[in-house]
This record gives structure tokens, sequence and C-alpha cells, in this order.
């Protein structure tokens, strides 16, 4: 009996050990997990970053592959926030930032949707000094203007977000990262590109958090972060189906962070599948170490949990 009941104290003593240090780790990234977010993260700073409009040509792949592979090229803008002092002199990190439905490449960085919030944090979070030197890039899933003469219809088909990994792939990262100064240095072959994976994220709410788990099952070669916002609608099996193929079981999950409001409509689908791809995977992801999940309590499908799940992201992506 008693030798029952000093191995019991002792498993109890190593769960308490084990669940303080995943709060100590949480706590040294700097994490928000109560909202709303306090008015000292996005206090307006002098050292303030710019931001660029980008318009580009693409093939429309979601349409493509819906209408028997005929070509349909399309026009389509993203928008590039460089922090205060860029230079091509140093090389930076990139997250590539996804809308939700409904929204588009506006949503994030413009005054026209949520800019003044993101842009007010962004400097923020750059003049303190607590995150990376990071561009971020928000492109869009949504078709674009249809070049040539196309059927009208075609506007409104195709599932773009199942679709933006090979847009990514294709056209997007090389664009950016020959124009700009990252760690692929502009050389975007693809051999140089995966090579460089430890410098590139992927992140996204709602539709753009669907997105990610799309990305992350095909595009896991060349992104060693995710974020994960509000929402999933993947499957436990083919996510992981998809990280254990023979292509990318090798690869490292540098991060995986995931957050969701309490109330939010997403939450429990989102939970089940971070959490079922944590179980499946011990030996690829540990939570408190490359994976987190947290509860905004209270929280809403909003942009009051997005922006601090954006932040989080910052504090603790390219540091591992």
């Amino acid at each position: 009996m008693k030798k029952t009941f000093a191995l019991l104290l002792a498993a109890l003593l190593l769960l308490s050990c084990v669940g303080s240090a995943l709060a100590d780790v949480y706590k040294d990234a700097g994490f928000i997990k109560k909202i709303p977010m306090k008015p000292k993260y996005t206090e307006e700073v002098e050292n303030k970053g710019t931001v660029e409009k980008i318009t580009y040509t693409c093939h429309a792949y979601a349409l493509e592959a819906i209408n028997e592979g005929k070509e349909i090229m399309v026009e389509k803008d993203m928008y590039v926030y460089l922090p205060y002092g860029y230079s091509a002199d140093q090389d930076y990190n990139v997250i590539y930032l996804m809308h939700g439905g409904g929204e588009d490449e506006k949503y994030w960085l413009t005054m026209d949707r949520m800019g003044s919030g993101t842009l007010a944090m962004l400097d923020n979070i750059n003049y303190k000094g607590d995150c990376e030197p990071t561009i971020i890039v928000t492109p869009t899933t949504n078709t674009g203007t249809i070049l040539g003469e196309q059927d009208e219809d075609l506007k409104t088909r195709g599932e773009g977000h199942a679709w933006h990994w090979k847009e990514l792939r294709e056209d997007i990262i090389p664009l950016i990262e020959t124009k700009y100064a990252t760690f692929a240095h502009g050389d975007v072959s693809p051999e140089n590109l995966k090579a460089t994976r430890e410098h590139r994220a992927f992140a996204g709410f709602s539709m753009g958090s669907i997105t990610a788990c799309a990305v992350a099952m095909h595009d896991f070669d060349l992104f060693a972060y995710f974020g994960n916002f509000s929402g999933a609608k993947t499957e436990v099996a083919d996510y992981v189906a998809a990280l254990t193929s023979e292509e990318f079981k090798d690869l490292p999950f540098k991060f995986w962070y995931n957050g969701n409001g309490t109330v939010d409509q997403a939450h429990d689908e989102h939970n089940e599948l971070c959490h079922g791809v944590l179980e499946a995977l011990p030996d690829r992801l540990e939570d408190g170490v490359n994976f987190c999940w947290i509860d905004f309590k209270g929280g809403a499908h909003a942009y009051g949990c997005w922006l601090p799940d954006l932040y989080n992201c910052m504090r603790v992506f390219f540091k591992q």
C-alpha cells in the first residue's frame, strides 16, 4: 500500500513539474492569453514600417482544375509590410498571412479594413525588439481579375483556399523572395526554397486557417512555422498522412501555433484537429516546445482574437 502511494505521489509530482515547465515556456514566449488586448500592444511609435502593394499575374489554379486544365490567367494584388529600417543588406524572415472568407488581401494591412490595428501592433512589437526581423505578406485566395475572354461564371467557381499552396509555390514565394531581402537571397530555385524553409511561415484566420492546413499538407517542404487562428476543417488522418509522407517525414515542425476564442463556432473542430495531430505525432510535436493551443476566454470569431494570435506568432516564430 505504501509503495503504491509513493508511486502515485511521484507521478503527481512529475505531472506537476511538467505542467509548471509548460507554463514557464508559454510565459517566456510572452504570449497574450487574455482579451481584449491591452493598449500597450498597439501604442503608436515613432519608427513605423511601410506597406507596399504588388500586382502580379498567375494561373487561376482552382478554376483550371475544375475546367479540364483550360488555361485561365488572372491578375491579383497582395500587400507587403516592411519593418522600420528595412535594408537590402539584411536577411528577413517572411510570414505569409491569409485573410478569412468574404475578405481579401486588403484585410490585414490596409486602412480599408483592419490595417490601423495591425500596423500599430507590428510597429510596436518591432520597435520593442520583441520579434525577429520579419516581412509580412498578405496575398488572397480569391480569383482576382480574369484576363482575356472567359466565361463570366468562372469568377465565382472553384475552391481557391484548397489550391493556394500551388500559387504560393509557383508564383508568390518566388516573386516576394526575389524582390525583397529574404534568407533565400533571391535564389528561388526549388532546392534553395526548401533549404530556407526555417525562415518562412504561413498563418491565417477562419478560411485562412483552413488554407494553412492545406499549405502544410502540400508545402511543408517550404514552411517550418504555421499559425492557425479559428478553424481547421481538416481530418486528422489526412493531415497526419501528409506530414508522414515520404517527402515530408524527415522535416521538423519548428512551431505550430493554434489560437481560438472559447465561444468561437470553429473552436471545437479546430481543437480536435490540432490535438489529434499532436497525439498522433509525438516524435514531431511537443506541447510547450513547438506546439501550443491558446484559448481566449469569451473570444468570438473576430479580429479581437486574431490580432493577439498574430502577436503571439510574432513572439515565437523564427526563434527556435
